[in-house]
């Protein structure tokens, strides 16, 4: 009778077990459920598309949040002798605006402001349709518009004796060439010179 009883009580406890047991078991079969089921659905989806952002445009960029001119270090004394007129560089900006006004000009690259000064022995007429700057092998004429819209410096001026006169000449260049190695180059008849601006 003892080992009847003894059995029986065996039994229900294996049959009833820990409750606790119990609701540990059914949290770990539902957590794997759950984890199952993403399994499956990203395996459906296939592996996550990845964007790419495209680039941004240049020019679009500049328009939304454009480089406020930006006066660039330029070597001390840079100063030649341009026929009868004796030339001092003064000054050299980067931008990507230039105008004035309502007339306002932007660029995905950079505006060169370049501003020199000049005194002539003699009455002359300077052409600087051909100023240009290099660097390296590359070279960059006059920006003729920006030098309109920003009231640059005729590209015909004319020089009288002993009076200072400021030359302001616009160029449009890519960022990589605002770097050592930049210069200026102006000439008039015969007469030749380069200034180091960077």
């Amino acid at each position: 009778m003892l080992r009847s009883l003894a059995a029986a009580l065996v039994l229900l406890a294996s049959l009833s077990g820990c409750p606790k047991d119990k609701e540990d078991d059914f949290a770990n079969d539902r957590t794997l459920q759950k984890l199952k089921a993403e399994q499956e659905r990203l395996a459906k989806a296939g592996a996550p598309k990845v964007v790419t952002p495209v680039d941004e445009d240049p020019l679009n960029a500049a328009i939304a949040r454009p480089i406020k001119p930006e006066s660039l270090g330029i070597p001390n004394g840079v100063a030649a002798d341009l026929d009868s007129i004796a030339l001092t560089l003064l000054e050299v900006q980067q931008s990507q605006t230039a105008g004035t006004g309502k007339i306002s000009l932007t660029t995905g690259e950079r505006f060169l402001k370049v501003t020199l000064e000049g005194t002539s022995a003699k009455e002359l007429e300077l052409d600087l349709t051909g100023a240009k700057l290099i660097n390296g092998d590359q070279e960059f004429g006059i920006a003729r518009d920006v030098q309109l819209a920003a009231k640059g410096t005729p590209l015909i001026t004319r020089f009288s004796p002993g009076k200072v006169q400021k030359l302001i000449l616009y160029f449009e260049v890519p960022p990589e060439v605002v770097r050592k190695g930049l210069k200026i180059i102006l000439s008039h008849g015969e007469s030749r010179v380069e200034l180091t601006l960077q």
